[in-house]
């Protein structure tokens, strides 16, 4: 097995076996995604596009920040450096658990909202790209946090502005009709995501110039995220 994959097990142990983490991760968005099914005014797509937002927020965001404050403050993120695996092979096996246990909730909650809504998306391809383009944004958020979170317990007070941000900023698109959102719109953590799951869902306007703002917002946003939390990641606790 290789070097990411055996790392990747054992991180999904140690979430699971976290009260904290576990209950961020896994307890948490499944409970909002369900909640926010008896908001029928929100539509297929709004209650699609705030369930994925819930999963990345908490699941990703949240839960990625409390596990790289609690490797570091552990030592484990010191000791791993010091190994034979590069940083590429760390993030890997740090996040992977996380990003598919946002992938698993998705599926469950999309299913469970076409059933009770009666709805189907039109293409399924925009709401791919939106939850693969908003894990790599949130992916390079929860780095940049966590530098800044010196216990996993100060996650929930650090990661609170990003997290509004994102149901802000998918509020906000997903809310204004596709030909009359703006760069701005998507820009903003969440809108991207917002704008793809509303095109992909209910097909209107789904075209060239109506996908292609909110694909380079998420690849300029992501880049962007992924450069800073380079640059200002700890792996090792202030002395």
């Amino acid at each position: 097995m290789k070097p990411w994959a055996l790392l990747a097990v054992a991180e999904l142990k140690l979430t699971l076996r976290s009260p904290l983490v576990a209950a961020t991760a896994v307890l948490a968005p499944l409970a909002m995604g369900l909640f926010l099914l008896g908001n029928r005014e929100l539509g297929g797509a709004g209650i699609v596009s705030m369930q994925l937002l819930a999963l990345l927020g908490f699941t990703l965001y949240a839960g990625g920040t409390t596990t790289l404050a609690a490797r570091r403050q552990q030592l484990v993120l010191k000791r791993l450096r010091t190994s034979p695996a590069s940083d590429r092979t760390i993030v890997a096996g740090l996040m992977l658990p996380l990003a598919l246990l946002v992938v698993i909730q998705a599926a469950i909650l999309i299913a469970t909202t076409i059933v009770v809504t009666d709805t189907w998306p039109h293409t399924w391809w925009p709401l791919v790209l939106a939850v693969a383009g908003g894990t790599v944004l949130v992916m390079g958020l929860a780095f940049i946090t966590a530098a800044f979170t010196g216990t996993p317990e100060l996650a929930q007070v650090t990661t609170l502005p990003v997290f509004l941000a994102l149901f802000a900023g998918g509020l906000w698109a997903g809310s204004t009709p596709p030909d009359e959102v703006t760069w701005l719109m998507v820009l903003v953590p969440g809108g991207a995501v917002a704008q793809l799951v509303q095109l992909g869902w209910d097909g209107a306007g789904l075209s060239v110039s109506t996908v292609l703002p909110p694909l380079v917002a998420m690849v300029v946003t992501g880049a962007a995220a992924a450069y800073l939390a380079g640059r200002v990641f700890r792996w090792q606790p202030r002395s």
